[in-house]
């Protein structure tokens, strides 16, 4: 018997390892419904089908969804006449190379503190030049007006916003019940901070910083994808069934009892369990971009688009719920037809 090298052994090993993680899902979601339809599929002695890509739509991309800002200048002589207004240090921090580069939340409160104290500058007739003033005057109707694009481009265009919803396989996903209450707190306060008109600070950070680490918007878009293509999956092996060959006259045969066991073992307190769940935090999700969606008069057609596509008359969340009617009512029709209905109270 010839002897195996090391490097045979190990070539044997990374084969055998590939040949696991092709067959075995790594989703414990995916491997859920597999292991339910698998049982479906065995018990009524059909062909599984294959898998079809998910009906995913990845989140729209920064250029397609930001929201142009005005940019100011301002004149030496200006700005140091405006040391009477406290602006000096406002200004110099947003022209400084940090100031260009930062993030849209942190230009949200740059711009909130300017507006406020230029406010001020000009309610309490500090300037002398009446230039001045009316360029300063203008200056602020110009930022006041830039705001619900500010608010937007922080709401729905931030890098924090984009990781929440990264739809990858190996998504960081935390406590989602706190990244999603993270996300309504976040899109409550950005809409009631623009519709009071005020210009008091805003501290979004610590919200968008929980949104940056946990990425579950994207783990339940492609939860609820996964949940459309099973169900379907299921429906065509229910649909499949020959109620005749599976119960003659209407009788139970012992496959129809197996097929019982898996709704009442499997279906009911593993998958239709995980479904309900999963139901109470995509309407959650759903009621944030709803409000994200009405933030402007006309949320970009890119965003709409993508949000369309998951909540949206004939979205995922819609066929998915319309496959799982279905879904239900093919196990009700063939358990009625083998006398396995369970009687009401």
């Amino acid at each position: 018997m010839q002897k195996k090298t090391g490097w045979g052994l190990a070539a044997l090993a990374m084969a055998s390892l590939l040949a696991i993680g092709w067959l075995a899902p790594q989703d414990p979601d995916e491997a859920r419904w597999e292991d339910y339809l698998d049982r479906i599929a065995r018990l009524s002695r059909q062909a599984l089908s294959e898998r079809a890509p998910l009906p995913l739509l990845p989140y729209p991309g920064a250029r397609e969804l930001r929201l142009p800002l005005p940019e100011h200048r301002v004149d030496m002589l200006d700005y140091l006449e405006l040391r009477h207004c406290g602006l000096m240090e406002l200004i110099s921090q947003r022209n400084s190379s940090l100031g260009k580069l930062q993030a849209d939340s942190l230009r949200l409160s740059h711009e909130l503190a300017f507006i406020q104290q230029a406010r001020t500058c000009l309610e309490e007739n500090t300037l002398d030049d009446p230039e001045l003033v009316t360029v300063m005057s203008q200056v602020v109707a110009e930022k006041e007006a830039a705001l619900p694009a500010l608010y937007w481009n922080v709401l729905a265009n931030s890098e924090e916003i984009r990781r929440f919803f990264s739809q990858s396989p190996s998504a960081s996903v935390g406590d989602t019940s706190a990244a999603l209450q993270s996300l309504q707190q976040l899109s409550h306060t950005v809409i009631a901070h623009k519709q009071s008109g005020a210009v008091t600070p805003l501290n979004l950070e610590p919200l968008l910083e929980t949104l940056a680490h946990n990425q579950s918007g994207g783990y339940l878009l492609r939860r609820m994808a996964l949940s459309l293509r099973e169900l379907e999956r299921g429906n065509q092996l229910l649909a499949g069934i020959d109620p005749q060959r599976l119960c003659p006259r209407n009788q139970a045969s012992t496959r129809a009892r197996r097929l019982r066991n898996v709704l009442d073992k499997v279906w009911g307190p593993k998958v239709q369990q995980a479904l309900a769940q999963s139901r109470r935090q995509r309407q959650s999700l759903a009621d944030s971009l709803e409000q994200m969606n009405g933030l402007l008069g006309s949320a970009p057609a890119s965003f709409t688009r993508w949000r369309q596509h998951y909540f949206g008359p004939n979205g995922v969340e819609s066929r998915m719920e319309h496959a799982l009617e279905r879904h239900v009512t093919l196990w009700q029709e063939h358990l009625r037809a083998c006398g396995l209905m369970p009687e009401k109270p």
